[in-house]
């Protein structure tokens, strides 16, 4: 609430009562628009997670890339701080190869000279950039209301 306490000449006197609640509602919405940020990130890294898994099984518009199975299961969104996280493959050792989970999501995204990229990861981003916005946007104004 602001008050005019007076004035002496060309000066005006103001008063200004509630800053201290201004700021500590002000101090409480941005703890909630953080934490709305964080679950919205989860949130969003888990729909990521499973639209690539899609995207490798041969249920988006790249082209299927199964063979045992261990492609697709190696996918999984790990949390990497207040508001971040990453979707890739956990690094799995392939058996009776050299190669690692890791290696062939980077074979299969660039492709090689016998298979063309199939881009399961940059496709789905480009796929998926307003929907994550969304997700995340959601979470915040929820944390608001």
């Amino acid at each position: 609430m602001v008050k005019v306490t007076g004035s002496t000449g060309k000066a005006i006197n103001v008063h200004m009562l509630g800053v201290g609640e201004v700021m500590r509602r002000m101090r409480l919405a941005k703890k909630e628009i953080e934490s709305g940020a964080d679950l919205g990130v989860v949130k969003a890294c888990a729909f990521i997670e499973e639209e690539v898994k899609e995207s490798i099984i041969g249920n988006r518009a790249e082209r299927k890339s199964v063979d045992t199975g261990e492609f697709a299961n190696s996918i999984e969104f790990t949390k990497t701080g207040k508001a971040k996280g990453v979707v890739a493959p956990k690094k799995k050792s392939y058996p009776n190869s050299n190669q690692t989970t890791l290696d062939i999501a980077l074979l299969m995204e660039k492709g090689t000279s016998k298979i063309a990229p199939r881009r399961h990861f940059g496709n789905t981003e480009k796929r998926n950039k307003a929907k994550v916005k969304q997700i995340i946007q959601k979470e915040i104004e929820g944390g608001l209301i």
